[in-house]
């Protein structure tokens, strides 16, 4: 009866070790995501680069003049995963001078917003900053 009843935990044991070993079903079948945005202006406004940037930029003293997108049309949707969607550019301002001088410093950024076709998201590309400064 003792050896019965060992023999009855042991196999328990057992079975509970293997059971915590294996993934659940759920874990196994869930591909794995690319965080993404559902939208071209939620990339604007979330985007961790150009968060960074328009930042940075605003701390330095300038202000956000506008923000414009351009949606670009394939007559053909591409047949790669990730393809460039859009591309928004926001333009930034300072005055240097003071209040009567008319020198200006321009910043224009432009983010490349990319769009991929198997988790339907859109992504931050790539963000480039253009300074320039007007007499």
């Amino acid at each position: 009866m003792k050896n019965a009843l060992l023999v009855s935990l042991l196999s328990l044991a057992s079975t509970t070790a293997l059971a915590n070993a294996t993934p659940s079903v759920t874990q196994t079948e869930q591909a794995p995501t690319r965080a993404g945005y559902s939208s071209v202006d939620e990339v604007i406004e979330y985007g961790r680069q150009y968060q960074e940037i328009k930042g940075q930029l605003l701390d330095a003293g300038y202000e956000l003049q506008s923000c414009n997108q351009h949606v670009l049309n394939y007559f053909v949707q591409p047949a790669s995963a990730v393809y460039l969607y859009a591309q928004a550019e926001c333009t930034f301002s300072r005055s240097v001078g003071g209040d009567y001088s008319l020198e200006t410093d321009y910043a224009m950024v432009k983010i490349d917003v990319e769009y991929h076709q198997f988790n339907q998201l859109f992504h931050e590309g790539t963000v480039n900053v253009n300074y320039v400064t007007v007499y």
